[in-house]
């Protein structure tokens, strides 16, 4: 056989043996199982028929893998579809099982399982951030609403209850003592000329003497007493627990501590001394009743030289018990 002719072909007559031919077209239709049987004689009809052969079991193996790749492609077009739609219901942590190969769907894999990853690490840092952004907020409203509460009852230049949160109390206070049948004292407290202290070193001075003022008292005074600035140089305390002879041990000490609050200025000594007015709360009273009783005992003392502590001199009933 003539090489460059090819298989089954001579040089001289130009033609295919009809075994090749025929296979081809056979080939050529679509029917890649069709084989030439062989004769291993190297002949031209056995060189045809492994042409042919060799022909068809290649396109079959092209024909093979195409469908395995198709196949394969959609079972990942599948999987990719429940895991975006995994992700799209919130499940960050959904991923692609890969095989590996290398080829163009496991790479596709590949950077699917990247981006849901960067997606979750993205997502997770957002919302650390917010739950920070949200404790910083929540933290500066319960700031806030301190401040604004403080600033409600709260009298700004002594820094001691303003009378609204003083009489709220005073009204809780008389609750419980009504409920449990405890004791309960007022003192009513006026600093001892304080127009002079105006009139003489100025309002700015007298701002200074009523903050050491109301220093003093509280002081003296006990965890759950209570101390307000009622008006003006006027203070309350509400003494819960207490009776007459505590609140005159009470006042009695916060008098003292005023006296020692005096200071100079410009080397004149401001002196500072209060006189106080005590009440036992009596049972059915109403805090303004015993606030006025209060407000006339320091009015006695007031008469009595000031600097001193009275009760009233004659109680309207008898002392709840």
């Amino acid at each position: 056989m003539d090489p460059v002719a090819g298989p089954g072909m001579t040089r001289e007559s130009g033609e295919l043996p009809q075994d090749l031919v025929h296979g081809l077209l056979r080939l050529c239709e679509g029917d890649l199982s069709f084989r030439l049987p062989r004769s291993r004689t190297r002949d031209s009809a056995d060189t045809a028929a492994f042409f042919v052969n060799s022909i068809a079991e290649e396109l079959e193996r092209i024909l093979r893998t195409s469908r395995e790749q198709e196949t394969r492609l959609s079972a990942f077009l599948e999987r990719m579809s429940q895991t975006l739609v995994q992700v799209a219901s919130g499940d960050l942590s959904a991923q692609m099982d890969r095989d590996y190969a290398g080829d163009s769907v496991d790479v596709l894999a590949y950077l699917l399982n990247n981006t849901i990853t960067e997606l979750a690490s993205f997502v997770d840092a957002a919302q650390h951030k917010a739950e920070e952004d949200r404790l910083r907020l929540e933290a500066l409203v319960a700031e806030r609403t301190r401040e604004l509460d403080r600033l409600a009852t709260t009298d700004v230049l002594t820094e001691t209850y303003n009378r609204r949160r003083l009489e709220e109390l005073g009204q809780q206070e008389i609750g419980r003592a009504t409920r449990y049948r405890y004791s309960l004292c007022v003192a009513m407290l006026d600093l001892d000329h304080f127009k002079d202290v105006n009139d003489v070193f100025g309002h700015a001075v007298g701002d200074v003497a009523l903050r050491r003022a109301a220093d003093a008292i509280r002081s003296r005074v006990r965890a759950h007493d209570h101390v307000g600035r009622y008006g003006g140089e006027e203070f309350v305390i509400i003494a819960p627990s207490t009776t007459m002879d505590g609140a005159r041990h009470l006042a009695g000490a916060v008098r003292d501590a005023v006296s020692n609050a005096t200071f100079e200025v410009a080397g004149k000594p401001v002196t500072l001394t209060i006189s106080v007015g005590l009440a036992q709360w009596v049972r059915g009273e109403s805090l303004d009743a015993v606030l006025s009783r209060a407000d006339g005992a320091m009015y006695l003392a007031k008469n009595a030289g000031r600097n001193t502590v009275r009760e009233p001199e004659s109680p309207d009933s008898t002392p709840a018990s």
